[in-house]
């Protein structure tokens, strides 16, 4: 389950219309979601609560193995109405899951504002702080938007120095310059580093993004950068679609002209292709990466009848550290409505170790909005052939609307029709022509109430035969994270860490 902090990052991300997901720390997301999963390492509970749509406050409680707290307060320029109680929120944003997100667009600002000849629109930001419990720790992120395709990022920490071991002397004492034989004659350690600033710029312009860092505690400098094979604009994307459809596109005129049907197969995606080069003043190295990935399109509506099957939701990366000789490659695809598995392979082609991870996830529980498709299935009043005709016109203007808008290249106005796309139940597809029934169901079904299940069971094994259980469901109002790590090739300690994490959002 991510934190409630990470989840109001990210629809603020999808408020402002940023990509999420086109930057090369996040080029292996879709893996990481199968095989890196968290476990709860205690007994912790989260309360969150939104008093308005640009405020939300926090607290969290470890119980185990001692006593630890935090609060947190988060504020944003941008109104986040989806924002609700846990009992309401779509599930599936509240979970690390296996997702394939759409193709990267060209960030856009915000609307011009003017008031009195002058631009009073303001500026995108979002600010957090957390003040850890009992330690006093101080953690905070500031973030903003300095141009529609320019993000800068502070991040800092601070904490403060350990109080210093003074041998208690009587007052009548007087001071003594010889070391005493109870005295450790090893020197002192020094004191710990009182915090860190982490300084973050990311320039992203759809076709290729880049992130530039700065740590002050070890003096690192970092650079990393994504390109996006194949990258197509708004007007491509509308030319592109037209095609699909068996038509042209007239760019001056803005007309389609019928023409012969395409059919296409297998499978229909993009490629990125990226690196990071960092450098550390203090400890006098550097280090570099370099990574590939193919993840499939997914489908847009509406799905024609003569258009050819959507492509199985699949991602493929491959990295390579040039520096260890350290060489991974990871496949994930969803294989069903319900289940996705992944598989990773890393070596060393220096040493030859080598080491196998396979992971899945399984959706499950019930289904939101049974009930209420249960009382639609009641008998009701039959529509005459007209009425049919004319609700399944409208069906159809709606999808097509739906589909331009997703063609179009804002990421402000099309973030709640990609969230319809995007479901652990993907769209079903057929060779015949909608009925005014079928339409019926696709138009419940693409709402999400009814594909967003209530649970998740998420499962890994890695070569050292470590297997890992985590069960994520929303269980009445409260969403609840229980997992264990199990070492099947231990005698004296098979289990080796059991958690539970319950999160409520009012």
């Amino acid at each position: 389950m991510i934190g409630f902090s990470t989840f109001i990052l990210r629809n603020y991300y999808a408020a402002i219309g940023w990509n999420e997901d086109n930057l090369y720390s996040s080029i292996t997301r879709s893996s990481s979601a199968l095989l890196d999963f968290q476990i709860p390492q205690s007994l912790i509970l989260q309360l969150a609560n939104s008093p308005t749509p640009i405020f939300f406050t926090s607290y969290a409680l470890d119980a185990l193995p001692q006593l630890n707290g935090s609060i947190s307060y988060i504020t944003t320029s941008e109104a986040l109405e989806e924002i609700g109680p846990s009992r309401t929120i779509a599930f599936r944003d509240v979970v690390e899951r296996f997702r394939v997100f759409p193709p990267p667009k060209t960030p856009v600002g915000k609307d011009e504002v003017w008031l009195g000849g002058r631009r009073v629109e303001g500026r995108d930001y979002l600010l957090y702080s957390r003040l850890h419990l009992p330690s006093l720790h101080l953690s905070g992120l500031a973030t903003t938007r300095l141009t529609p395709t320019l993000q800068a990022h502070l991040a800092f920490l601070s904490q403060p120095a350990p109080p210093s071991p003074t041998r208690p002397t009587s007052p009548h004492t007087p001071p003594s310059h010889s070391r005493q034989p109870s005295e450790p004659s090893t020197p002192t350690p020094s004191p710990p580093t009182p915090g860190n600033i982490l300084l973050s710029l990311q320039h992203d312009t759809g076709r290729y993004s880049g992130e530039y860092t700065y740590s002050a505690q070890d003096g690192m400098f970092g650079l990393r950068g994504l390109f996006n094979f194949g990258w197509q604009s708004g007007e491509e994307l509308r030319r592109a679609a037209a095609v699909a459809e068996g038509k042209e596109w007239d760019a001056k005129e803005g007309k389609r002209i019928d023409e012969e049907e395409m059919m296409e197969g297998g499978l229909r995606g993009r490629f990125s292709a990226g690196g990071e080069v960092y450098f550390s003043a203090k400890q006098r190295s550097f280090g570099i990466s370099t990574g590939l990935r193919f993840t499939t399109i997914p489908p847009t509506l509406p799905l024609l009848s003569t258009s050819p099957p959507p492509s199985p939701p699949t991602t493929l990366t491959l990295l390579y550290n040039p520096l260890i000789g350290f060489l991974s490659s990871a496949y994930s695809a969803q294989v069903s409505p319900t289940v996705a598995l992944s598989t990773r392979f890393g070596v060393n082609v220096y040493s030859y170790e080598s080491d196998l991870s396979v992971g899945g996830e399984w959706w499950i529980g019930r289904r939101r909005g049974k009930r209420d498709t249960s009382e639609e299935a009641s008998p009701t009043p039959a529509c005459s052939p007209r009425e049919e005709d004319s609700e399944m016109e409208d069906r159809r203007k709606e999808m097509e609307e739906r589909r331009r808008v997703l063609s179009g290249t804002s990421l402000r106005e099309d973030s709640q029709a990609e969230r319809e796309l995007d479901s652990p139940i993907p769209l079903v597809t057929t060779s015949e022509p909608i009925s005014s029934r079928e339409a019926k169901m696709s138009s419940h079904s693409s709402s999400g109430m009814e594909e967003d299940r209530d649970g998740v069971l998420k499962a890994r094994l890695t070569g050292n035969w470590s297997i890992a259980l985590l069960y994520e469901a929303r269980i009445r109002k409260c969403l609840v994270s229980v997992g264990v790590i199990s070492d099947l090739a231990s005698r004296q300690r098979p289990i080796r860490s059991v958690g539970l994490e319950v999160q409520y959002f009012s």
